[in-house]
């Protein structure tokens, strides 16, 4: 019993020396504060932790005990596909109708691919939301389901018309498409997620046309244009969205400027309407 007491009374001495030790070392860094800076570079954070000591009796202060730490941090990166490769098709009475037009394709053959090369991304007060910039270049190929081409007359009043007709000899004909190339420069507002990838994109896509063709394949012989004589809009402008995961996206396109840059009569159950591309892509990004 007594040496359970003598323990007890050496304890609480101990705690007590303790105490004052902790007190007394409290009270010796009151002229001492600790500071954290951070500098980022990319997605590189660097961290530096120090110790800053005031003297009271020169009243000048010295920093110690620098310590330094690089980690990789999210920062914003924007998202755009280095390749892509979807499914093209067209809107009839306006880009928003919600209504395919007749023009009978083959959609399964139907594409459009291309390449997107990521110029810069600006965050826009967070690492999770900001401004994408690109520099895209594709093709866009419509695949018809019967032998059928796009072509520009004119006609004696001088007037420049597109039409969409069979192919007098379409019997020699196995397939037609119609074809262009085109360059974009996307601007994209995007969402994205540090946790799991995720990321949502939304903006406008100022594009470049060019090289439009009706070509087609003989039975047994190799592929030739039929004409490359077609008034089509040179410039264009896409509403583009995207979301994805990781490297993966799903893209969707709906261009707001008719595909023709004159009077249509794309078929003959819809003369005189025009046509507005549309594409649904899958996107690989690295």
């Amino acid at each position: 019993m007594i040496m359970k007491k003598s323990f007890i009374a050496l304890l609480s001495v101990a705690l007590l020396t303790i105490s004052g030790i902790t007190e007394a070392s409290a009270q010796e860094n009151n002229n001492e504060s600790t500071g954290i800076e951070q500098q980022r570079i990319g997605q590189w954070v660097i961290t530096r932790e120090y110790t800053v000591t005031r003297d009271d009796d020169s009243g000048t202060t010295e920093k110690s005990d620098v310590k330094y730490d690089i980690s990789f941090g999210h920062g914003f990166e924007a998202h755009f596909p280095i390749y892509y490769m979807g499914f093209s098709g067209f809107m009839q009475d306006g880009p928003f109708s919600m209504q395919f037009h007749d023009i009978e394709l083959d959609e399964a053959k139907s594409w459009e691919w291309g390449i997107y090369l990521p110029l810069d991304a600006v965050r826009l007060g967070s690492d999770h939301v900001g401004l994408g910039f690109a520099f895209g270049f594709g093709r866009t190929m419509y695949k018809f389901a019967s032998p059928n081409y796009f072509f520009t007359s004119r006609m004696l009043t001088g007037e420049r018309t597109t039409s969409f007709a069979t192919l007098s000899n379409a019997g020699t004909y196995d397939e037609t498409w119609f074809r262009y190339w085109t360059f974009k420069l996307p601007v994209q507002l995007e969402f994205q997620t540090s946790d799991d990838g995720f990321f949502f994109t939304v903006g406008p896509e100022l594009e470049y046309r060019f090289s439009p063709a009706s070509r087609g394949r003989q039975y047994g012989k190799r592929k030739e244009t039929i004409t490359n004589s077609i008034s089509m809009h040179p410039l264009n402008v896409n509403l583009m969205a995207q979301v994805g995961l990781n490297n993966v996206s799903i893209m969707a396109k709906t261009s707001l400027i008719e595909l023709f840059a004159n009077s249509t009569t794309p078929s003959p159950y819809s003369p005189g309407s025009q046509v507005w591309p549309v594409s649904v892509c899958l996107g690989l990004t690295f």
